[in-house]
């Protein structure tokens, strides 16, 4: 075992048994594409330190998800660099979302959720993509537009589910219940809403799902929620009665998006703008 300044480090064999990967495979990724050990010993033998095996194993999890040797190292190699600027991050999101490429999606959102946060991430990276997108599709109907939205929207989803904010750090409210409008099919924009919130220690609860107004109610009796923010996106997801029955209750009801424009609303509409709703709940 070798050790420099106070850090320990691994043998080939220590680390190849870790990831459950051969040594040969492990020389083979350093020398092909240049993700190994940072240390030698004196006769040449190799030494992982902590942040070497964190980073091959984030390679490991990478192609579990069907991403290729290559591509993985150089997405964990982005992430070690965390040089990448707002535009380089949009462009290649931007192309793996075209290609329907799914895990590298994941992947780029996660490490933007890590080294961004969410709110930057949300308004830096993801969000401008999908505006670009859905302007495609609405100026030539095109169906691979259609189908990378799809593909972008389940991707970031799907990273948001696997990251982990820290603790709320604030005391003193209920959390702010985040729900969608019956139907409602574009859920991301609240979803990583809420987790903005949770990123920046305030408590904040996001529903999955299709959320009954019977179980509303019960959660709503359960957390005594500061707000209880109802999300819809196209008019045909915005259900008044939600808003009613919930601001009868005693539970204070805020609606948020586009398809509530018109209706005869109660409660505080949410600021349109994402920056202005995470200021006014207090991110």
């Amino acid at each position: 075992m070798s050790n420099t300044a106070g850090t320990r480090s691994f043998s080939s064999s220590e680390v190849a048994r870790t990831l459950g990967v051969s040594q040969v495979t492990l020389r083979t990724w350093e020398q092909r594409y240049g993700i190994g050990a940072a240390e030698r010993e004196a006769n040449g033998r190799r030494r992982y330190t902590p942040e070497d095996v964190e980073r091959l194993r984030r390679m490991r999890a990478l192609q579990a998800q069907g991403t290729s040797a290559g591509d993985a190292a150089r997405l964990v190699l982005e992430r070690s660099a965390a040089g990448a600027t707002a535009g380089q991050r949009r462009q290649r999101l931007a192309e793996t979302a075209e290609q329907l490429d799914l895990a590298t999606m994941g992947s780029l959102v996660e490490d933007a959720l890590a080294t961004l946060g969410v709110a930057k991430t949300w308004t830096d990276v993801i969000a401008p993509v999908l505006r670009a997108i859905g302007e495609r599709w609405a100026q030539r109907g095109d169906r691979n537009a259609m189908a990378a939205e799809w593909a972008l929207a389940t991707a970031a989803s799907g990273a948001l589910d696997r990251y982990r904010p820290p603790a709320p750090s604030r005391a003193g409210s209920g959390p702010v219940v985040f729900v969608c409008g019956p139907a409602e099919r574009h859920e991301l924009p609240v979803k990583m809403l809420s987790a903005a919130l949770n990123d920046d220690g305030a408590p904040a609860i996001f529903l999955n799902g299709l959320v009954s107004l019977d179980v509303l109610r019960v959660v709503a009796t359960r957390f005594v929620p500061s707000a209880v923010v109802v999300w819809s996106m196209t008019s045909q997801s915005a259900d008044v009665r939600i808003l009613r029955t919930l601001h009868g209750d005693g539970v204070p009801v805020r609606p948020a998006g586009p398809g509530w424009r018109g209706l005869p609303t109660v409660g505080d509409l949410v600021p349109p703008s994402f920056t202005a709703a995470l200021a006014g709940f207090g991110g």
